[in-house]
């Protein structure tokens, strides 16, 4: 890409744009520089039904990838809540998880290869083998990395089967530990959803839960997950809900990233809200997670922070929190969501958990890169030194 190599010679930073829908900073031109804006990189380049695969290019909508790929009878199988916004490049760049992770999981899992302008402005190709053992699986290189190594033009993916059948359920819990365990002994019994997406509203106040399931495949595989999964919910005190419940989840899941999008699309002005809010995504041991989930709610207290939400996303493994200040300052709200939040963080990477699951690291989470990694860290700005010399690949981002 001739943008990068005039960015190489004058020493000007690059920022890779895809959606403008991440949450962590990434799209921030922090240093100045030139913002990539990948918009125009929209077309699906080849969809084959043999190969199970879709190659695109990095500015593609992934709602386009899943509508096109539909008519082929395959499955596009990352589902995020942005899926009608946001570019297939922005989730390589965060590992982005979807609604559909529990069974395909990240764009990670399910990316081939990569066509990637380095820093210097050469092209780098990666063979889209499904597997191989020939030495360093480059494509990684730019998974989750947030553009820092070189900017991806093009993606293979893979495709699935259009499953045979789908199916959704929700059950409610009278409390967040019997769902937990329910969803536990689900995955101990090798029952295998497509989706686990379980929530606990105001925990402070001990509220019932409610879980919401999709299951796909052949009919007699969903059949029998769905059979074993009302038996081992009813084993902890869950109780079947009707079917519109789901649904209704499944059909509105992805409503915030239209709202999100008809608010940029309007340019409306937003005032400064007096009440914050913060988003942690953390994944932990299982074993560390009720406890962990305790000791939030303390530590939330003792920050003058409240707790709206607590979830589990595909498993017993991945927390999610959704945390609420307000002041009559909104600086005064957001500086004690910032501690509250960062007391929480730590206490995950303590018991042997990670800091994020989905969104990447961008400028938010970066002064907590060296506590996540240690010498990993080292190692990636070593490497990030080797490729990008003059530092000018999204430079600040993720810590490197």
């Amino acid at each position: 890409m001739e943008i990068i190599r005039l960015a190489c010679r004058t020493r000007i930073p690059i920022v890779p744009y895809g959606g403008g829908t991440g949450l962590m900073g990434a799209a921030i031109a922090s240093s100045g520089g030139i913002m990539v804006d990948s918009s125009m990189m929209n077309q699906i380049e080849e969809i084959s039904r043999e190969d199970f695969l879709v190659r695109a290019q990095a500015g593609v909508i992934q709602e386009e990838l899943y509508n096109q790929l539909d008519k082929h009878a395959l499955l596009f199988a990352h589902d995020p809540w942005t899926r009608p916004v946001a570019t297939l490049g922005g989730a390589i760049s965060t590992n982005s998880l979807g609604y559909l992770g529990a069974k395909y999981g990240s764009i990670g899992a399910q990316l081939l290869g990569v066509e990637a302008v380095m820093p210097d402005g050469r092209v780098l190709k990666t063979r889209p083998a499904q597997f191989s053992s020939t030495g360093l699986d480059l494509k990684r290189l730019f998974v989750g990395t947030e553009g820092t190594y070189g900017f991806v033009t093009s993606a293979v993916i893979r495709a699935f089967t259009k499953p045979e059948c789908f199916a959704v359920a929700a059950h409610s819990f009278p409390n967040f530990e019997q769902g937990f365990r329910a969803i536990w002994a689900m995955r101990a019994a090798g029952v295998d959803p497509s989706m686990v997406d379980y929530g606990e509203e105001n925990p402070e106040r001990g509220t019932e839960t409610q879980l919401n399931l999709a299951f796909d495949g052949l009919s007699m595989e969903v059949d029998a997950h769905l059979a074993k999964t009302l038996e081992i919910t009813q084993r902890f005190g869950g109780q079947k809900l009707d079917g519109n419940v789901a649904q209704e989840f499944w059909d509105h899941r992805h409503d915030i990233a239209l709202m999100y999008s008809r608010r940029v699309s309007k340019d409306l002005p937003e005032e400064e809200p007096r009440t914050k809010y913060d988003y942690i995504h953390l994944s932990l041991p299982p074993s560390k997670l009720l406890e962990f989930r305790n000791e939030t709610l303390r530590l939330a207290k003792e920050g003058g922070v409240k707790v709206l939400e607590v979830g589990l996303w595909h498993g017993p493994e991945l927390l999610s929190l959704v945390l609420s200040s307000r002041a009559a300052d909104p600086r005064a709200a957001a500086k004690k969501l910032w501690r509250t939040g960062n007391m929480i963080i730590r206490h995950a990477q303590d018991v042997g958990g990670c800091m994020e699951f989905c969104h990447g690291v961008g400028l938010k989470l970066a002064h907590l890169m060296e506590r996540e990694h240690g010498l990993g860290l080292e190692i990636m700005r070593r490497l990030k030194e080797a490729v990008d010399p003059l530092g000018i690949m999204n430079p600040g981002k993720a810590a490197l």
